[in-house]
């Protein structure tokens, strides 16, 4: 199997949200973010975007605090001062010079205290004119929208839900992560077995390809996987099994 980043559905929507924020009116609204279900591929698509891009990227940790985000903001800038006026006035600093985007992960992880950690992180963004994107699962993106943290929903001025592959994105990953060929309806059972999971995705190729050697071909048909489980959902196999 191939090993790069594939610009799915996905991926473009993630772009034009990025590009959203990037021409937004309102400076302070310096926010995006980027939700979906497990599998959809936010770590894959934020990564690539923020390695292209020299981002800065923060783990959230349960019961993080201001002090976790200064550190570790510390940590990536390299700024050395430790003083807090001294310190932010750096960061702000370090940020309009480099024009690095900030991307926390696992952000609902500072959404307690008023989400203190986020409004940290915005306020250097925002001085600094840069962008602020925070990852979460969609089960968590109601709770950006409360009316206690309005200061932070208000300045989001995107945020895309990444989806499951179409049928049309699963064609355009086999075809080029896929080491062999595979026919139309070979795609289509992928999608079938996959439910459109890219984690699962990346499990289907490693199976064709292993069937496909086996078989001493380079490309297969429905007929050649006909009866075989591509991929399995473990926790839905797990929930069958418990029923």
């Amino acid at each position: 199997m191939k090993q790069h980043y594939v610009k799915t559905s996905n991926h473009h929507r993630f772009m034009a949200a990025v590009a959203a924020v990037e021409n937004r009116g309102s400076p302070e609204a310096c926010i995006l973010l980027l939700t979906g279900a497990p599998g959809t591929g936010k770590s894959c698509t934020v990564d690539k975007w923020g390695s292209d891009n020299d981002a800065i990227l923060l783990e959230g940790m349960p019961g993080m605090g201001i002090t976790y985000v200064r550190d570790y903001l510390a940590d990536q800038t390299g700024v050395a001062e430790r003083r807090r006026f001294a310190q932010g006035k750096a960061f702000v600093d370090h940020f309009k010079r480099s024009g690095q985007r900030i991307i926390l992960d696992e952000a609902q992880h500072g959404l307690p205290d008023k989400a203190a950690c986020i409004e940290y992180l915005r306020r250097i963004c925002e001085q600094a004119k840069t962008m602020l994107v925070l990852v979460c699962h969609t089960s968590e993106k109601h709770r950006f929208g409360e009316e206690r943290l309005a200061h932070i929903a208000t300045r989001v001025s995107a945020a895309p839900t990444l989806a499951v592959a179409t049928e049309e994105d699963c064609g355009v990953y086999l075809g080029e992560l896929c080491e062999i060929g595979v026919e139309p309806e070979v795609v289509r059972l992928v999608h079938e077995h996959s439910g459109g999971r890219y984690r699962l995705l990346a499990n289907a190729c490693r199976t064709l390809e292993t069937i496909a050697a086996k078989k001493g071909v380079k490309r297969l048909a429905a007929a050649d996987v006909k009866g075989i489980r591509l991929c399995e959902d473990v926790m839905q196999a797990v929930r069958r099994r418990g029923a």
